[in-house]
């Protein structure tokens, strides 16, 4: 990721082929990294804004930038834009583009800025992507929360056994039984069929 950005950087400092193919490399790099990480909800679209980014300046050997959009947000006056104003491996769109469509084409005017159908791509994934990380992070703490009084639960059972000892049996085995040891602690007692039997003898 840090050498795809720092290819891309690069080529938007320069001009001309190194810039191009700068450019490209950055994408490629890109397009990896993403898919290397498409179990993560968003990296898919990512890769596939990026993949037309590629595809664009790969056909057009660099990226074509539409002169209207260039008009619409103010960077170029009607039928006098030039190459000279742009930088990077950008450059005006012509009719030797094949995909020019592909290229910087989408005006935003309250940004003044010029995306393509890649960038908006690349946008709604990022997006998506952030929102799903937080889910996960919400998500992880809830379960630390959960575990952790999970765990303070267990530990006042266990104090509670060992303050007030083992509760007696539910239901008596005899009727003299009145404690929690109630073999070692009952009375004794004296079973009089016995002993009549024992006179009689």
């Amino acid at each position: 990721l840090a050498a795809g950005a720092l290819l891309y950087a690069l080529s938007a400092v320069l001009d001309g082929s190194p810039a191009t193919l700068l450019r490209a490399g950055a994408l490629a790099v890109l397009i990896a990294v993403a898919m290397v990480n498409r179990h993560l909800t968003g990296m898919v679209v990512i890769a596939l804004g990026l993949l037309l980014n590629l595809v664009s300046v790969a056909v057009n050997a660099g990226v074509p930038v539409r002169e209207e959009a260039l008009v619409e947000v103010g960077a170029a006056i009607p039928g006098d834009a030039h190459d000279g104003e742009l930088t990077g491996p950008r450059h005006l769109e012509t009719s030797a583009d094949a995909v020019g469509v592909l290229g910087e084409a989408l005006p935003l005017p309250y940004v003044d800025q010029i995306v393509s159908f890649g960038d908006l791509m690349v946008a709604f994934g990022a997006a998506d992507l952030v929102r799903e990380l937080s889910r996960r992070r919400v998500r992880r703490e809830l379960h630390a929360d959960a575990e952790g009084y999970a765990s303070s639960a267990a530990t006042t059972a266990v104090r509670a056994d060992q303050v007030w000892g083992a509760a007696p049996r539910a239901r008596p085995v005899v009727a003299t039984q009145y404690s929690a040891n109630p073999d070692d602690q009952q009375p004794a007692t004296i079973d009089l069929d016995r002993a009549a039997a024992v006179r009689g003898l």
